[in-house]
């Protein structure tokens, strides 16, 4: 199995200085969804600054970026019937972190968002699977929990019955909680895990 290496996009544009940090983004394709190409390419750094949102770049052993993804903390919103389908166990641990606005019928807990997430098109074959690449992501928010608290990870994605089957695999474990429809006219599927 081949080594990978995390690394924080800011740590690198500090070692390396924009340009050459841009450079090396820019070498990063998603065929799969351009969004998360995009989003690397043009927005990673500038948001990591503006502590909006901070990447993680998974390298291979080549250096060249397998994978990344994105974190940030925001508050996520359950629909009060949406909560009563979930599980007593569920309920319960959720209600932990959330608040309900009888007003809206919503719940609203602080939580952690998987905002961007995608392995590059161009890497070849590094070993890098969807699996390992969200163990790094859960990797690095263990470790801001263990910090800071919290207890809740959403993410969002279109509706795709096998981009849903691996959120919702044995080894992620995302449960859907809602659905979103954005401005854009596109509607992504919402998905929570505890913690």
């Amino acid at each position: 199995m081949m080594a990978f290496q995390t690394i924080n996009i800011i740590d690198m544009v500090e070692a390396l200085g924009e340009d050459v940090a841009s450079a090396i983004l820019f070498e990063f394709s998603c065929v799969q969804n351009q969004e998360i190409e995009e989003f690397l390419k043009n927005k990673a750094i500038d948001f990591a600054y503006k502590k909006l949102s901070v990447t993680y770049l998974v390298l291979a052993e080549n250096g060249q970026i397998a994978g990344y993804f994105t974190l940030t903390h925001k508050p996520m919103m359950i629909d009060e019937g949406e909560f009563q389908t979930l599980s007593k166990e569920k309920k319960k641990k959720i209600t932990r972190f959330c608040k309900m606005d009888a007003a809206a019928h919503t719940y609203t807990a602080s939580a952690f968002l998987i905002a961007q997430f995608g392995k590059n098109s161009h890497a070849g074959e590094t070993g890098l699977t969807g699996d390992l690449l969200m163990n790094f992501a859960l990797d690095e928010l263990k470790a801001v929990q263990r910090r800071i608290g919290g207890g809740l990870i959403f993410l969002e994605c279109e509706e795709n019955a096998k981009l849903l089957a691996f959120y919702e695999n044995d080894n992620n474990r995302y449960k859907r909680y809602g659905l979103r429809h954005a401005d854009d006219g596109k509607d992504y599927v919402q998905l929570l895990r505890l913690f």
